[in-house]
């Protein structure tokens, strides 16, 4: 049993750092998209293909109010949500199994 505990906190930390990185890219991302002259930098290109990778399907989903984009607070209250359930549960589980 101790393997299958092993693996499962293994994939909890791993979830919990990508869950991480996001939360910053798209924090990072929001925060860039006020600032112009960095429009086409690489560095913003490089944080906003990360941030996509969440806020795309959140964006097919809710559209613009205005000129406000409200999925990056949506997509950040999804993964603090999946940080703080399915992420606390694979270490319980894991603890568990020991």
């Amino acid at each position: 049993m101790f393997v299958i505990s092993n693996f499962l906190y293994a994939v909890a930390v791993v979830l919990r750092l990508f869950i991480y990185v996001e939360i910053f890219a798209v924090i990072l991302s929001a925060l860039l998209s006020w600032i112009t002259p960095f429009r086409y930098s690489s560095f913003r290109q490089f944080v906003d293909a990360i941030a996509n990778i969440v806020l795309r399907p959140f964006r097919r989903l809710i559209p613009p109010i205005g000129p406000v984009d409200i999925t990056p607070m949506v997509a950040i209250f999804v993964l603090v949500f999946l940080e703080n359930f399915v992420v606390r549960t694979l270490f319980d589980l894991a603890v568990r199994l020991r």
